[in-house]
């Protein structure tokens, strides 16, 4: 079981690195050019859309929390929505699921080993984003009260919504029956789940459903760092997250391991 960790840690040892560098400078682009553009982003804030979405310009720490560490967020779910459908969807497409299958090891350590390494993967990224962007506002003069370990906390927050969407792409990855569709799906529910609950902060009669979005329960306002993190919002979303590791270990125990075959067309 460590060899497969192992080598699954090693094969993305790039992509940790690259997406965390791409990371560090996409928080830097945002911190280093708020004295110059304070002003206007202060004027955003009195935008009812802005306002029904939850996005705080009017202050530094609404800023951050609003612009890095939300969009960090977004981007790096994005990539666990790539990474968690190739990894049983993508490997059964490539052929070498078959080879993985004929070691020792069962089926639900595999996708355990499989969804740890995930969520190592993803938490070693937000760890490389946030030293790097606490690093850079320590370097700079913007007079806050936000320290740079407030910041590298912050950014951290960000791992259960994260690491929800990579467990939610591996079960769609171990139930339906190709990358494709895996993708597909994942996708439209991402996209779904942001602009839902932005757009039920604006419209009352969908006020009801917008706790069934994950993004309702990650907090991106001031609070985060006047108040702390609350630890309602990462357990809902830690909890969620289990429960399709679950439904994926379930699905790929019962599935036919063959390229374009539904898990219960299995006699």
């Amino acid at each position: 079981m460590f060899n497969l960790l192992k080598t699954e840690l090693l094969s993305r040892r790039g992509a940790i690195l690259g997406w965390g560098i791409g990371l560090v400078l996409f928080g830097a682009m945002y911190i280093v050019v708020y004295p110059e553009m304070a002003d206007q982003l202060a004027a955003l804030s009195d935008i009812s859309a802005y306002q029904a979405m939850g996005v705080e310009m009017s202050t530094f720490e609404g800023y951050l929390a609003s612009a890095v560490v939300q969009y960090l967020a977004i981007i790096l779910g994005v990539y666990g929505l790539i990474t968690g459908t190739g990894t049983l969807a993508g490997e059964e497409d490539s052929g070498t699921l078959e080879l993985l299958l004929a070691t020792p090891l069962t089926r639900w350590q595999i996708v355990l080993i499989k969804a740890l390494a995930l969520a190592i993967v993803m938490f070693l990224i937000l760890v490389i984003a946030g030293a790097g962007s606490a690093a850079i506002l320590g370097a700079t003069e913007i007079e806050t009260e936000v320290t740079p370990q407030d910041l590298f906390v912050a950014i951290l927050s960000a791992w259960p919504i994260v690491f929800l969407f990579t467990m939610f792409s591996l079960f769609l990855g171990a139930y339906l029956p190709s990358r494709r569709a895996a993708a597909t799906v994942a996708t439209v529910v991402f996209i779904l789940a942001y602009f839902g609950e932005s757009l039920s902060g604006m419209v009352n009669s969908l006020e009801p459903v917008r706790p069934f979005s994950p993004f309702y329960h990650f907090e991106t306002g001031s609070a985060l760092f006047t108040e702390g993190i609350s630890p309602e919002g990462p357990l809902i979303l830690s909890g969620v997250a289990l429960l399709f590791l679950i439904l994926a270990v379930l699905s790929f125990s019962r599935r036919d391991v063959t390229v374009g075959a539904w898990p219960w067309q299995r006699a």
